[in-house]
This record gives C-alpha cells, sequence and structure tokens, in this order.
C-alpha cells in the first residue's frame, strides 16, 4: 500500500512539474487607436504663461509630459514663465499600454512678472524688466568685500573657507557678469581671465523650488586655477546663499568634492 502511495506522489509531483515548466501565456487588453484620444492644451484667459492641459478622453488615465515634469491630472495648470516654443505631449496608459499623441508645440510671447517677482529673481535680477550686475568678489590687493575669500573649498561633511592664496587663484579682473528680466531672462558674462570663453550671451534658469541655477550660452565668470576642475559649468548648479549683496554658487568638481564660488552684486562692490 505503501508503494501505491508513493507512486502516486511521484506521478502527481511530475504533473506539477510538468505544469509549471509549461509557457503560460497572458495576453494584455487592447490599445487605445491614436485616433480617439481627445484633449486640449491652451493658454488660461487670465494668464496666457498658465498653459491649461485638458484631458477628454473617457476613462483612462491621461499621461501629461511638459518641460517641467510630467502629470496625470484630467485638468492641470502648467506655468511657463518665459518667452519660447515648449514641446508638450498627451497619452493615455490603455489595457494595452501607453499611447501618445503627435507633440504639440506651444509658443509663449510673454514674461511672466508675477512667477518673476519672489525674493530670490529680485535679488538676481534687481527684479522684473530689470538687470543686475555681479563679479568675483577679489579686490586687487587679495581682498574680499563681503566674504572671506572668493573660493572656498567643499566636500561630503567639510567645508573650507581659505581666504585668498595665489595657489587658489590669480589676482587679476574677471570681468563681470549680469542677470536681466528685460523680455526674457537673459544673461551674459564677460569671463576676463579666460581668453577662449570671453565675452558671451545667453539665458539662465532659476530654479526657485530646488535652489539652483544654470546658464546656457554662456558660463558664471570663474577662475583659470580651480575653474578647470569643475565637471559642467552649464549644470544645474547649488545656490548656497543669495541676498541684495552676495551669491555663492556651489560648483562640483565629483559629486563628493567642490568649489564654492562667491560673488558680490557690482553695486555693493561700488560703495564698500
Amino acid at each position: 500500500m505503501k508503494s501505491i502511495i508513493n507512486s502516486v506522489c511521484v506521478t502527481m509531483g511530475c504533473v506539477v512539474l510538468l505544469t509549471s515548466c509549461m509557457k503560460q501565456k497572458f495576453s494584455l487588453g487592447p490599445l487605445a487607436d491614436k485616433k480617439t484620444l481627445a484633449f486640449t492644451i491652451a493658454p488660461s484667459s487670465t494668464n496666457p504663461n498658465n498653459i491649461v492641459l485638458t484631458s477628454n478622453t473617457p476613462g483612462l488615465t491621461p499621461v501629461w509630459v511638459t518641460p517641467f515634469g510630467q502629470s496625470q491630472r484630467v485638468k492641470d495648470t502648467v506655468n511657463v514663465p518665459f518667452p519660447g516654443q515648449y514641446k508638450f505631449v498627451y497619452g493615455v496608459e490603455s489595457a494595452g499600454g501607453l499611447v501618445e499623441a503627435d507633440t504639440t508645440i506651444v509658443t509663449i510671447n510673454t514674461l511672466d512678472s508675477v512667477a518673476v517677482s519672489t525674493p530670490e529673481w529680485t535679488n538676481l535680477t534687481g527684479g522684473y524688466g530689470k538687470s543686475k550686475t555681479w563679479v568675483l568678489d577679489l579686490t586687487s590687493s587679495g581682498g574680499s568685500k563681503l566674504f572671506n575669500g572668493p573660493i572656498y573649498f567643499g566636500g561630503t561633511g567639510w567645508e573650507w573657507d581659505a581666504g585668498w592664496a595665489s595657489w587658489i587663484c590669480p589676482l587679476g579682473d574677471y570681468g563681470t557678469m549680469t542677470f536681466d528680466l528685460i523680455g526674457n531672462a537673459n544673461f551674459s558674462s564677460n569671463n576676463k581671465m579666460l581668453p577662449a570663453l570671453g565675452q558671451a550671451s545667453g539665458k539662465f534658469m532659476l530654479y526657485t523650488n530646488t535652489m539652483q541655477l544654470a546658464t546656457i550660452g554662456a558660463q558664471l565668470i570663474h577662475d583659470p586655477t580651480q575653474g578647470p576642475n569643475i565637471a559642467n559649468w552649464y549644470a544645474k548648479m547649488a545656490i548656497k546663499s543669495l541676498t541684495a549683496d552676495g551669491l555663492e554658487i556651489i560648483a562640483l568638481k565629483d559629486a563628493n568634492d567642490w568649489c564654492i564660488y562667491n560673488y558680490v552684486s557690482q553695486d555693493y562692490w561700488n560703495t564698500h
């Protein structure tokens, strides 16, 4: 009797093993038809810089891809503060997967005065419709007017404000850099100590939620000694501090090693 039971158990085990080895066939539901996607992307009637996204495709979750991130809201509003052409993509999550409509190009012709009137924007640029010029905090004698030196050193868990010494950066005229909000977020710099960069102009973006700054087309003024060690002068750089008089930018060599560049406004420089 025991041998019969053992045979049955072995047979059942083989059946279970055979069943587990058989390929399982799974099928997704139908894929939504791209032609049936219904949506609108339009400026708000009260603010042309607010782009209103509305999904009109019933029963499916929308997936919006915007210049400032993604959203899955049926109706959402994205603020685009600056003039330019921006790409928006509408899609839906259907049983068969994600289906996207063709990219929509939105043209913005105005600068949103409200969006760029926070204290951070005002400290950096002077305010809506204005401009503000900054210099590296280093005098011709090696002193500084606001900070303890033009460049601090830092890394994970440490910081060193070394003052100034010739090995940190040479004395000289480092030029100026200007941020303005005249029609757009404009940036220009004259890197006098770096002839290869020289005078250039472009745009900038201030990310107030994360306190980061990025420039496009022109680099922040910097030195020929520490500057070449920075990984990317066009990266989003963390702002250590920003007041009406001073600006400290953390420029990464790598994730655990960086320089902190200290700038003062031209007005502060001239009056102190």
